[in-house]
């Protein structure tokens, strides 16, 4: 089995419900962490068409922050779960998004979601 890890991609996003919200972008930061069951610890061979190429992960997730405004943080975080669960070989997903400063007594709020790929029912 093998896991892909993404720390903290910085990014701007339009989110949230708060009037400043709705008028400016403001920083997240994204973490993620892809399974993939199948593949194999070791690669075949030492080529990127035998892994998963990590700009594919972080493109994916640059390209649903960057589709337009989100109102809540859950929904941003599932869409981009969702979309991240599509990729080839990946089981399971989870996901973090934090919005840093937000509250001036702490460093920030975060939801995280984990989400699999269905199992097929067996009769």
């Amino acid at each position: 089995m093998r896991r892909i890890i993404l720390e903290k991609l910085r990014v701007q996003a339009s989110v949230g419900i708060l009037d400043h919200e709705l008028r400016a972008k403001q920083p997240l930061v994204v973490s993620v962490t892809l399974e993939l069951p199948q593949a194999e610890a070791l690669p075949a061979s030492d080529e990127i068409h035998e892994v998963m190429d990590y700009r594919r992960v972080r493109d994916t997730i640059l390209d649903e922050i960057n589709k337009g405004h989100v109102n809540l943080l859950e929904t941003l975080a599932g869409r981009i779960s969702a979309r991240l669960l599509l990729l080839k070989g990946v089981e399971k997903v989870t996901l973090r998004v934090d919005k840093p400063s937000i509250f001036p007594d702490c460093d920030g709020i975060g939801i995280e979601v984990t989400d699999a790929r269905q199992k097929p029912r067996t009769p």
